[in-house]
């Protein structure tokens, strides 16, 4: 029915010709809303015999006659009522949110609030589904599943945006308190096991994490598009983790870094080694195909180092440039026989039943900036990483460390 109500929209602003709503509704909402002239008068010719509008005939002054239309007052209560209704479905075309926002400017609020609560739940079933998969090694199962929880944090994102722009009443201050919480960067277990922990704690608390990778999720948290930041950057010139990245990309502001874990890198290998693979040596072998991660992740700046210090040439080693953006990618690409190897962490491996090589330990932080850091917005996620039920499961991942969890290993001025 949202097709009716997009009508009744346009016709609530004045008198229209069935040319001019065609265009009209292609123009304010999109391609998807495209209507071809027999679709057009259908719908107008339904909404004239239930009365929400009437047709009259404009006698053409140079040309022929035309029928405009006008929204009855029936047709407003109509649109009224229905604007007033929360949005029961998310479509992907044709989305009557669209419509609505577009129309109810009185309910933006409302009705971004009814949507992010349908887009949430969605995100809790997809990412039970990918689990579920992921511990069957059924790489049909997940990656629909994984592409659709991919979508659903996209379209949450796109919504966080939206509310952004809404004005606020007069009088309203922006909080300190805010219970929203968006963690950008490197992906990984221990922060999604967070986010679980966080929503059942604090369900009033809506957390947020985006795999993007450290280096986007540090340029992310220096453009005020987060407020922390997960990254496991090691600089190759002094050894050190982290700090010369924000100290680099982040000169202006004191940030904090928090340790979350500590993790086991290593290759990813098919179930029983097939390929024989022993270390980094045997990525150059003929018929040995490397799946990479994305550009700017710390697992493929890690690799690159260490190849660098074995002295092997990246561009001998066969797929090398082919990218994935989490650690589930790469391990489902070589579950999958699309891969033979891949740089990523022991437990993802073990979730996937994949063999593994360990190349060494890494620290991976949470970079946060001081005023976020001192804030109480962030006393919540500090309770939980204080907490022992937490530490316990973060613990039980295979190749974490959790010892140093909470802590802080460096005050960046």
């Amino acid at each position: 029915m949202s097709i009716n109500h997009a009508l009744l929209g346009l016709l609530s602003r004045g008198e229209r010709c069935g040319y001019e709503l065609r265009r009209e509704l292609e123009d304010e909402l999109g391609p998807d809303w495209r209507l071809d002239f027999g679709q057009l008068y259908r719908l107008l010719a339904s909404m004239t015999r239930r009365r929400w509008i009437v047709a009259r005939i404009e006698p053409g002054t140079r040309g022929p006659d035309r029928k405009t239309y006008r929204v009855t007052a029936r047709g407003r209560a109509e649109l009224r009522r229905w604007l007033r209704q929360p949005v029961a479905a998310v479509a992907r075309e044709r989305d009557e949110l669209a419509v609505k926002l577009h129309f109810g400017a009185k309910r933006v609020a409302a009705l971004l609030g009814a949507r992010r609560r349908l887009l949430e739940a969605e995100r809790t079933a997809h990412h039970a589904r990918a689990q579920q998969a992921q511990r069957a090694h059924d790489v049909g199962r997940w990656l629909p599943a994984e592409v659709r929880l991919r979508q659903t944090e996209a379209a949450l994102q796109a919504l966080d945006a939206g509310a952004a722009l809404i004005p606020r009443r007069a009088g309203a201050r922006t909080s300190p308190n805010s219970n929203e919480l968006v963690a950008v960067g490197s992906d990984d277990l221990v922060l999604e096991l967070l986010a679980r922990f966080l929503a059942d704690a604090h369900s009033e608390i809506r957390f947020s994490t985006n795999p993007v990778g450290s280096l986007a999720g540090l340029i992310a948290l220096r453009e005020g598009r987060a407020h922390l930041a997960g990254i496991h950057l090691l600089d190759v010139d002094s050894g050190e983790y982290n700090v010369p990245f924000v100290k680099h990309l982040m000169p202006d502001e004191p940030v904090v870094l928090v340790n979350l874990a500590q993790r086991v890198q290593g290759l990813m290998l098919a179930p029983g080694n097939p390929k024989n693979l022993h270390g980094l040596g045997d990525l150059t072998r003929k018929g040995v195909r490397l799946i990479n991660r994305q550009r700017g992740a710390g697992t493929r700046l890690l690799l690159h180092h260490r190849l660098r210090t074995a002295r092997i040439d990246p561009r001998a080693i066969s797929g090398y440039e082919h990218e994935a953006p989490t650690h589930n990618a790469v391990a489902a690409a070589i579950a999958a026989h699309t891969a033979d190897v891949g740089p990523g962490i022991r437990a993802v491996a073990q979730a996937w039943g994949l063999d593994f090589i360990p190349l060494g330990h890494e620290r991976y932080d949470l970079a946060i900036p001081r005023p976020i850091f001192d804030s109480a917005r962030l006393r919540p996620l500090l309770e939980i990483l204080h907490a022992s039920s937490f530490r316990r499961q973060a613990a039980a991942l295979s190749g974490y460390d959790v010892s140093h969890m909470c802590k802080v290993v460096a005050d960046i001025h």
